[in-house]
């Protein structure tokens, strides 16, 4: 993982799309075979959970979670129905605690280990977060100067790493009349790579839907929405972020070390703060990430995560270089919405929910869910116009659920599909496998879902889940089917853009499960084409992308769980 994004400017758009298809081949479980992997873990390279810049000026954040009153129900108005929050530092502290922050600390023996609010492969967390501002008031907080700050979670602060000079702050300011900032997320695939090889440039991608979804429902709660900039290249984002100053942030000539593991560039959030529509054009973004790169007022050295790094994992440069995004047209959003979700508990703090979210690790094999939250879990996949997380997916719904249904009340067990979009029976007809009943659920509150088979899925849902139990035990399993031609048909970076969606659907199974008194799990290893072959699917226009499980869990008594920063100073 030492190179630099590869160079693809003699690639062809139908070179990028097949590096795209080999990528995902490769990186597949099979009974008989695993996805590339290291093998075994090396313990002494374990990567450094937390990105830090040696020399940045920081600003340390109040802790305000619990200040904020917004409850669970609160989470799915209609964009400008709260009262929006002030820009100020504190609403900005606020958003990064909620979204990026540590949710507790877990021990067990001498051993402990940061939890955060936005969930991650194997708690890793390879997603990185930054925030570009204007200059902000202290609303009962220390003043941020406007300028491009990293956030570190793990002692809830930012860290300065470039602001406009003097002279050129009118111009930096004006990008921000309407109300608002930048909020960048960015990968570093090692992070993921050192445990789990070829198949991590997938777990990242959803770790960057996750991280995005958590930012959407943090910002609700601040009566805030987050919109994806869908149109704004790569390039740029890197140039905003400052991610592409790797080669000027190296170790020294002569002394030891080795240079800081790099980052990519993954999405640009606009963080509305105000219900004004307008938002930063191409053309702007560019305009302040000149600004940034033209410098000279930089700060900070990156850490190196791990001492050195036993693999390179070339075929994830490979496909990052693939699916590195270029300019591209402003999406549609699609137009067809469903009324404001109901909430199981609707006066539950939203702070309060989100902060508890947990993976759950063992299920209660005797736990069922009641039929009317399994239909809420499904009807909150569904979109809905000017409500959270939805301005993150400006394009029609392309991830369909494929359910294996063990134990809810009053709905027989068996095999189900929740068809996301509503223009897509006829086609999944013709794709799936020609024996499957295809009925209406009644009384399934309008949802599109339909029966396919009825029967005992457990044993089936363990083995196409790498045989991990977990995924018999809950009540019901999910295999996310994503358009997978269609996506690339936008070009090569519309895989990843498949696994964002993925990643916030997620996002939602775990909030809302724990509204429901359940717990989500996202599994990541599961037998692709033995899923594929189970549905009858015989090409490759559909793929599954991401499998999660719902269940009742069972807690560990021997673990404890400690406040996030009780350990930092009194904020």
């Amino acid at each position: 993982m030492e190179a630099r994004l590869l160079d693809i400017s003699n690639k062809s758009a139908v070179d990028l799309v097949q590096s795209v298809r080999a990528y995902h081949t490769l990186s597949k479980h099979a009974p008989n075979r695993s996805a590339p992997g290291p093998g075994q873990l090396d313990w002494k390279t374990q990567p450094d959970p937390f990105r830090t810049f040696a020399g940045a000026n920081r600003f340390a954040l109040p802790l305000v979670a619990d200040t904020i009153p917004t409850p669970h129900q609160g989470l799915y108005q209609p964009f400008g129905r709260l009262s929006p929050a002030p820009l100020d530092s504190r609403g900005v502290a606020a958003l990064l605690e909620l979204s990026l922050g540590l949710a507790a600390w877990k021990v067990f023996q001498n051993q402990q280990w940061p939890l955060r609010c936005n969930p991650s492969s194997g708690n890793l967390h390879p997603t990185e977060g930054y925030v570009v501002l204007p200059t902000l008031p202290p609303g009962n907080a220390p003043r941020l100067p406007a300028g491009l700050y990293h956030y570190l979670s793990r002692d809830h602060l930012l860290e300065l790493r470039w602001q406009p000079a003097e002279v050129a702050l009118a111009q930096w300011e004006q990008a921000f009349v309407a109300g608002g900032f930048l909020l960048g997320l960015s990968s570093i695939h090692w992070r993921e790579a050192w445990k789990y090889g070829v198949r991590a440039f997938r777990y990242c991608q959803l770790d960057v839907g996750h991280a995005a979804a958590a930012v959407s429902y943090a910002a609700a709660t601040l009566g805030w929405r987050a919109t994806l900039l869908s149109a704004v290249a790569d390039d740029d984002i890197s140039r905003l972020l400052a991610l592409n100053r790797g080669e000027a942030e190296t170790v020294p000539e002569g002394q030891p070390g080795s240079p800081p593991e790099p980052e990519q560039p993954d999405l640009l959030l606009w963080i509305s703060t105000t219900v004004s529509p307008a938002q930063p054009s191409v053309k702007s973004i560019r305009q302040l990430a000149s600004q940034v790169n033209a410098g000279p007022s930089w700060f900070g050295m990156p850490n190196r995560l791990s001492p050195w790094h036993a693999h390179a994992w070339s075929d994830i440069d490979r496909v990052a270089a693939a699916t590195h995004k270029p300019v591209t047209a402003v999406e549609s959003l699609p137009t067809a919405s469903r009324p404001p979700l109901q909430v199981a508990v609707p006066q539950l703090a939203a702070a309060t929910l989100i902060r508890q979210r947990r993976s759950g690790q063992h299920y209660d094999p005797r736990g069922y869910l009641a039929k009317a939250a399994f239909l809420r879990l499904l009807d909150a996949s569904l979109y809905r116009s000017g409500q959270s997380p939805w301005g993150l997916i400006p394009w029609p719904a392309r991830i369909h659920w494929v359910l294996m249904v063990h134990r809810v009340t009053d709905l027989a067990p068996g095999l189900y599909l929740l068809l996301r979009r509503d223009d897509g029976v006829a086609s999944m007809r013709g794709l799936l496998h020609g024996d499957f009943l295809w009925e209406p659920v009644a009384d399934a509150a309008g949802l599109p879902l339909f029966r396919l088979a009825q029967g005992d899925m457990q044993a089936t849902a363990q083995f196409l889940s790498c045989q991990q139990e977990i995924a018999a035990d809950g009540a019901f399993s999910v295999g996310m089917l994503g358009e997978f031609e269609a996506a690339l048909a936008m070009g090569a970076w519309g895989y990843r853009h498949l696994y964002w969606e993925a990643g916030i659907l997620g996002h939602i199974l775990y909030l809302e499960a724990e509204a429901e008194g359940m717990r989500g799990t996202g599994i990541g290893c599961y037998f692709d084409d033995f899923f594929h072959q189970m549905l009858g699917l015989r090409d490759g226009q559909l793929q599954s992308l991401y499998h999660f499980t719902v269940g009742k869990p069972i807690e560990d008594d021997r673990l404890q769980t400690r406040p996030p920063y009780s350990f930092v100073d009194n904020r």
